[in-house]
């Protein structure tokens, strides 16, 4: 955890980008010192012999004997300092220069005239001349060390300016891939209203707008899909009601049993389609009250005991007072109740109720033992109409839509459902509600 901050940065796509640049700027620095000291090798020994010529034509004009008086007048205007030693005669423009012999020289290139080397502060030149010796001294003072350290300090800070200035344009421009991924989240979540911002009409513009154009789509599809559901609900109200009242005036068989049962079953059907639709819709306010929900949990108990007489409550407390519909939760519990009585097999086995109290939530836990759901399976429970059993099967479910209606349920009571199971071991289904 200590070091998410910095894997954060690092697999940021604006970080990648700087050092993309970073890179290549120094890839091209470094091709282009390169290719300029390629060329001066080149003509290295052309350079070469422009120094030697010119520091011969010091040595002509200083005079055969060299002199003393011409060298101080050559070393004030180039800002130089001369020294010449021979067997006969020696002398110097600047007290400060050594001995030629003090000083280590190197050979300059190839020639056997000239040597070069360093004392002190000054770039020596040592050049042969006849039967003496001329020693050329370029001062390196202060003042030119100090505005070396001024430059590299400004050029630094530059490059510093250079690259900050990159990242915030690269971020700039790159602005909506952070409203992309935004965008995609609140998809995810199932808000088809959400419209990323379109600010600019390049590729990633481009990009924004086709996501919101398909967005919008799959909403109006989505839309398009609950209304027909709906509309369809809503005349099959019609039809279910008279088939009811023309049921009555037969006489009593086993067909008209079954009549009856798939009757019943539709109307549930039906019943639960529009009362999700009033969830999603303004109208669909929720009664909420404070209660307590232990005595709610305890009705359950006794109403299913009937049906499963393992129903075992953990240690709870005597009182937990939540914000809820009381007629909803209760339809809520007896949906996740049926299912679990349902798929605990033939032999009844034991059901766990548990509640528990966390700083955020208070949950709600119904555990039965039954077949359990493949985790295949489990991320498509809560769609309407999705059954486990794809065979459809009367004996082993409904139509799927008892799950879909708790979780809306749930949602519109500021909470959640979560489901956990192992096939073959059980199912655990948890309901949160927020705290009063």
């Amino acid at each position: 955890m200590r070091f998410e901050w910095l894997h954060k940065i690092w697999n940021s796509i604006f970080t990648k980008l700087i050092l993309i640049l970073l890179v290549t700027g120094i890839c091209i620095n470094f091709l282009v010192g390169a290719a300029f000291r390629s060329g001066f090798l080149h003509h290295r020994q052309t350079f070469q012999q422009n120094v030697i010529q010119y520091f011969h034509y010091l040595i002509e004009d200083i005079g055969t004997p060299p002199s003393h008086e011409k060298a101080n007048k050559i070393a004030k205007q180039l800002s130089l300092k001369i020294r010449y030693e021979s067997p006969t005669l020696n002398w110097s423009t600047s007290d400060s220069l050594p001995p030629i012999h003090q000083v280590h020289l190197h050979q300059w290139g190839n020639s056997s005239t000239i040597y070069y080397g360093k004392y002190h502060r000054d770039n020596l030149v040592v050049v042969k001349h006849g039967s003496g010796e001329f020693l050329f001294a370029i001062s390196l003072t202060l003042d030119h060390k100090s505005g070396r350290e001024i430059w590299i300090a400004l050029l630094l800070v530059l490059l510093t300016a250079i690259l900050i200035g990159a990242y915030f344009l690269i971020r700039k421009v790159l602005k909506p891939v952070k409203w992309l991924s935004e965008g995609v989240q609140e998809v995810s979540r199932g808000n088809f209203n959400h419209q990323v911002p379109v600010r600019k009409s390049d590729e990633l513009g481009q990009l924004t707008q086709a996501f919101n154009d398909m967005t919008t789509q799959v909403h109006n599809m989505l839309k398009s899909k609950e209304q027909l559901l709906l509309d369809v609900s809503h005349e099959l109200r019609s039809p279910l009601t008279r088939i009811k009242v023309a049921l009555e005036f037969l006489q009593e068989s086993q067909a008209k049993q079954n009549i009856h049962e798939d009757i019943l079953e539709l109307e549930k059907m039906v019943e639960e389609i529009l009362e999700t639709a009033r969830l999603d819709s303004e109208y669909g306010h929720l009664d909420c009250q404070k209660m307590n929900i232990i005595p709610l949990l305890e009705e359950l108990k006794s109403e299913f005991s009937r049906q499963c007489p393992d129903i075992l409550f953990s240690e709870m407390p005597t009182h937990v007072f939540l914000s809820i519909d009381i007629d909803r939760i209760r339809a809520v519990l007896q949906n996740i109740f049926n299912n679990a009585i349902k798929y605990s097999g033939s032999d009844k086995a034991s059901i766990y109720l548990s509640l528990e109290q966390l700083e955020k939530y208070v949950v709600i836990r119904i555990q039965d033992q039954g077949t359990g759901i493949s985790s295949e399976e489990l991320p498509f429970i809560f769609e309407p109409f999705y059954r486990i059993d794809k065979s459809r099967s009367k004996k082993t479910g409904g139509y799927g839509l008892g799950l879909h209606l708790c979780q809306k349920i749930m949602e519109a009571h500021q909470g959640k459902i979560e489901v956990d199971s192992v096939l073959s071991k059980g199912t655990t289904v948890s309901l949160f509600f927020p705290p009063t």
